[in-house]
């Protein structure tokens, strides 16, 4: 999306007319011409209308970062989505395949990092990482960098876990646990949280920590399930109960979910679950 067309839709999600729009900022004539693509408008215009009506800056990002970015970047996302997919498919061919054209074509430290982990996690071979790839991460997750607000480094985070101690995973789970807490995010902002929460009640269940004996374990459980009461955010909310469920070792429970999710036609949404 342009960044008119981007206005565009969230005018429309928010209900709101182009006078409501952008009233005390710029003039609904030229504004008009902003949706439309034959004006531009400037940086601080923009951001005035964003913050009047609330809408997260990372949201609308991600709506328009396709247009604006540059070849190369373009190529690294198509990657990277391609991994996911693998990831989420648990396609470990298609996994390797992708990995490694990140590390031999990406200049994308953060990237390469999560390739690296991620392949080898799938493969079994977390213990076979080089020593220098664990202190290059532990590096990106200094006390003086400000992670917890960081796209690239929460989904670095994400994807990393099985490489971390637990005592590591949980001190890091916690801070980041203690700053959403602190903000109100939109729907799309959430979901980034959102897996990196489920990944790591994934990873606990694969160390078989006791629910009873790990609070990060309730405090994360809690948090989800009072942010996922929406429609669009109830697969996260489902996966949460069936995690909780593996966790404390109800295994019939966790199976009777497994079910009612296939029978409703959702196989291929709970093909990453955990069994």
């Amino acid at each position: 999306m342009t960044i008119g067309e981007a206005l565009h839709t969230i005018r429309l999600n928010l209900g709101l007319s182009q006078q409501q729009m952008c009233e005390g900022i710029v003039s609904r004539p030229f504004y008009a011409k902003v949706e439309s693509g034959k004006n531009r408008i400037n940086a601080e215009s923009l951001f005035e209308i964003l913050f009047k009506h609330q809408v997260d800056v990372l949201e609308f990002s991600e709506l328009i970062q396709e247009t604006y970015i540059s070849g190369k970047n373009k190529t690294e996302i198509q990657f990277k989505d391609r991994m996911d997919n693998a990831v989420n498919t648990r396609n470990v061919e298609s996994l390797e395949r992708y990995c490694q054209k990140i590390v031999a074509t990406s200049d994308n430290k953060i990237l390469k990092l999560r390739a690296l982990v991620t392949l080898a996690y799938f493969k079994g071979e977390v213990k076979d990482i080089d020593e220098n790839i664990y202190k290059e991460l532990k590096k990106e997750f200094d006390e003086g960098r400000n992670w917890t607000t960081r796209p690239d480094l929460l989904t670095l985070l994400g994807n990393t876990m099985p490489l971390w101690s637990q005592e590591e995973l949980d001190f890091l789970i916690s801070r980041l646990l203690a700053s959403v807490k602190r903000h109100k995010y939109s729907e799309l902002a959430l979901e980034r949280y959102l897996r990196i929460f489920g990944n790591y009640l994934v990873t606990c269940y694969d160390r078989k920590i006791s629910i009873r004996s790990n609070t990060n374990i309730v405090e994360v459980i809690n948090y989800i399930i009072s942010t996922t009461k929406s429609f669009h955010l109830m697969i996260y909310r489902i996966n949460t109960f069936y995690l909780e469920a593996m966790l404390s070792g109800n295994i019939d429970k966790a199976q009777k979910i497994r079910k009612n999710m296939e029978d409703y036609g959702y196989g291929a949404v709970i093909a990453s679950w955990p069994i």
